[in-house]
């Protein structure tokens, strides 16, 4: 696996020297506390791949899991390669397609045992990891993958434009809503397909632009932005970026508030914004500060691939 995976190999002492890799994609480091080692590698790392015992491995891992969105994957394989278990985070964190991966590079055989992929039902976490969504309320997950896994169907509604077929068992809906379970892939806030049980899937399709005045604290920027997007129907689990000036590159209270929520924040030259900004209504005021007419608009549409303006400024 290390020849073949950018990998960090943690062993025990007395073994680094004897297996010695000639290749730089693997980095191997001596272990001499195996317990307070893995609080680290849990933090740390997306996957963990541990070869030994699927007990040992469950007790020493068991202190550091939190939920199926931040724990990383964890795989299992025996000494010999044969089997190469998916013990967490099967979908969301990858654990499942790894095992795959791992088990042709040993010709081991993959043991996953998630309901949805030995039925070979749609699982809609995995949907979501694959097309870049964040689903809004993982607890509601498991009812439709069971309605799904046991032979029920669910409806699917979206205002989005989506490719492929869908399995028979998932039926394009409309609201109000037809079915006791169903499936929403949306930006709207308020979504209008109703359901008993409604998973809530946010495409991160949305770009934010935005200006303020210097030292502008955190709180503002957060309520700023969760008015904006409230009175426009829009989910802050869509927004992928912020976007504004490069004079606004450090500016604390956005970049305060994109760490809390997870968000990247892009900023472009004016130089980039003057190119555009004709198509935006300018402000003289902004003009005369920092030397173009637009910058929440024509930020909103730099930050994006082919994004087009769907709410103006306020």
């Amino acid at each position: 696996i290390g020849r073949q995976m950018k990998t960090d190999i943690y062993m025990k002492k007395q073994f680094t020297e004897k297996y010695v890799l000639n290749d730089k994609n693997a980095l191997i480091h001596p272990v001499t506390d195996f317990s307070t080692l893995i609080e680290k590698l849990f933090k740390n790392y997306d996957a963990l791949v541990f070869v030994m015992a699927c007990g040992i491995v469950v007790r020493s891992i068991a202190p550091y899991i939190k939920d199926k969105v931040s724990d990383p994957a964890v795989l299992v394989v025996d000494e010999k390669g044969q089997h190469v278990i998916s013990l967490l985070s099967g979908h969301i964190g990858g654990a499942n397609k790894l095992a795959n991966d791992v088990a042709q590079m040993t010709g081991g055989v993959p043991v996953i045992t998630t309901a949805t992929d030995i039925n070979d039902v749609i699982a809609f976490d995995m949907f979501a990891t694959k097309n870049n969504c964040q689903i809004e309320n993982l607890k509601d997950l498991k009812y439709i993958s069971s309605e799904l896994v046991n032979g029920g169907k669910v409806g699917f509604y979206t205002d989005c434009s989506v490719r492929g077929i869908w399995p028979g068992n998932v039926i394009e809906d409309q609201p109000p809503g037809n079915f006791k379970y169903g499936v929403a892939l949306t930006n709207e806030l308020n979504i209008p397909y109703k359901a008993e049980k409604l998973l809530a899937l946010r495409p991160k399709n949305l770009v934010l632009g935005i200006g303020c005045r210097k030292g502008t604290p955190v709180q503002l920027i957060a309520s700023a932005v969760e008015d904006f997007l409230r009175r426009n129907n829009k989910s802050l689990l869509s927004v992928k970026y912020l976007a504004s000036i490069d004079l606004k590159k450090e500016e604390t209270g956005i970049v305060e508030f994109c760490a809390r929520k997870g968000l990247e924040f892009r900023t472009f030259s004016a130089e980039a914004i003057k190119s555009i900004e004709d198509k935006f209504d300018l402000s003289l005021f902004v003009k005369k500060s920092v030397g173009v007419g637009s910058v929440s608009e024509a930020c909103a549409v730099l930050g994006g691939d082919n994004a087009r303006l769907i709410c103006p400024k306020t």
